[in-house]
């Protein structure tokens, strides 16, 4: 029998062999005619292209082809029946994977079937549990009178000034300027060297033991004070050039003004508006995150390892891209920085297949009036024709994407309706 045997009996065989968790290993069996069938057309081609001494281009026999290319025929045959042999059996099987399938083996011998163990990951088909009346402890959602005057501490702050102190010994109130040198084993330590530096006292100090040192020093004093510099002992050379003190402004109507208000009162207003709508939004967040952190308690089921790893690396990368300065984290940072986020990638991976889920049970779904409102809101916010068909173009390409998000959110929505609120 050739490549040309109408005689094919034999079918290829697919089973599952194992499932653990979200993986699942088949075994593809393609039968030995098949995979002769295959080898020839690969040495075919090849025949045409192959150079081989003492023939012209494409007229060496295919024996001799076969002696001198069986290897990559072989390989490109494999190929082939991998490409068209591993989607059958995973639509034979009714598998739909959520990454590329992979053989994790193959066993073929001449005349033989070749047998392929394949290894496919799956997404589960969780059933979405105790997701109705979900109990959250609200947040305030409107700011309180210590919360407004906390704020306005802060401006006041702000807009502090320094002024020379009439203290003549430095205390934990004060601001220094100092003039240093450091030393280590009697030899100036490199970069460290400065004048007129400014020290917070009441502030945490990135140098140790420098503010204990300087309390009760006057002004003009020069003093050796014991410190720790990137974790070792050294010496400061301290002069003390000036004492100063923080003086806050009244909050009056000179203040509003500086503040963009024409008094107080509407300074006061402006202010709860703000802290209002900070409130409200944090208050929102924290149900949103009491109603996710219930679902991924409630819902424990096997993960696919792939997807959980996409999430983990991009949350590693969005972590490295935060890092300013650090063009190069180093292995151990890195492998250290992955089993912290670890937990949180897979549960922000279990958390996306609940909400599907508790769509796909509550018939949520995204309708093409929704798609519509979602285009036209971002339009009102793009600036300029060329950012309006920028985001038009994209909505195209995406919409798919889109339509998942809205979808997500509408979900969202509708736990949050049916959650049951206790005030904190």
């Amino acid at each position: 029998m050739g490549i040309f045997s109408a005689l094919k009996s034999d079918k290829p065989k697919f089973k599952t062999i194992k499932e653990e968790g979200c993986v699942v290993t088949l075994s593809v069996e393609i039968p030995p005619q098949e995979v002769e069938d295959q080898s020839q057309t690969a040495l075919m081609r090849l025949q045409n292209l192959a150079r081989i001494p003492g023939f012209r281009a494409g007229k060496a026999p295919i024996a001799v082809v076969k002696q001198h290319f069986f290897g990559r025929a072989r390989e490109e045959a494999v190929d082939a029946l991998i490409r068209k042999h591993v989607p059958a059996a995973l639509e034979g099987l009714k598998l739909h994977p959520v990454e590329t399938p992979s053989v994790e083996d193959m066993k073929w011998k001449e005349g033989e079937p070749l047998i392929l163990s394949v290894r496919v990951e799956v997404a589960p088909t969780p059933t979405a549990k105790d997701y109705l009346k979900i109990p959250v402890v609200r947040k305030p959602r409107t700011a309180d009178a210590a919360a407004l005057a906390k704020r306005l501490e802060e401006l006041r702050d702000a807009q502090a000034r320094l002024e020379v102190a009439k203290d003549e010994t430095v205390s934990a109130k004060h601001f220094v300027v100092i003039d240093y040198a450091a030393f280590r084993d009697g030899k100036p330590v490199a970069n460290a060297k400065g004048s007129s530096e400014l020290v917070d006292m009441s502030a945490e100090q990135t140098v140790e033991g420098l503010a204990e040192g300087l309390k009760g020093m006057k002004r003009g004093e020069a003093k050796s004070i014991k410190v720790k510099l990137a974790g070792k002992d050294a010496e400061l050379q301290v002069t003390v050039t000036e004492i100063k003190t923080k003086v806050l402004p009244a909050i009056d109507a000179e203040f509003a003004k500086d503040m963009g208000m024409d008094s107080v009162d509407e300074l006061k207003t402006k202010l709860k508006e703000v802290l209002d709508r900070e409130t409200s939004s944090s208050s929102e967040s924290d149900v949103v995150r009491q109603i996710e952190e219930s679902l991924v308690k409630a819902n424990a089921f096997p993960l696919p390892p792939s997807m959980v790893q996409r999430q983990l690396e991009g949350m590693v990368d969005r972590m490295r891209r935060q890092l300013v300065g650090a063009t190069r984290l180093s292995d151990k940072v890195l492998s250290d920085l992955r089993e912290k986020l670890q937990p949180k990638a897979e549960d922000e991976v279990r958390l996306a297949f609940v909400m599907s889920a508790i769509a796909e049970k509550e018939k949520i779904e995204v309708t093409d009036a929704e798609l519509a409102a979602e285009l036209e809101a971002g339009l009102r916010d793009a600036e300029g024709d060329a950012k309006k068909n920028e985001l038009r173009e994209v909505f195209a390409k995406r919409k798919d994407q889109i339509s998942h998000m809205i979808r997500e959110r509408k979900t969202l929505n509708f736990l949050k309706d049916k959650a049951t609120y206790k005030d904190a």
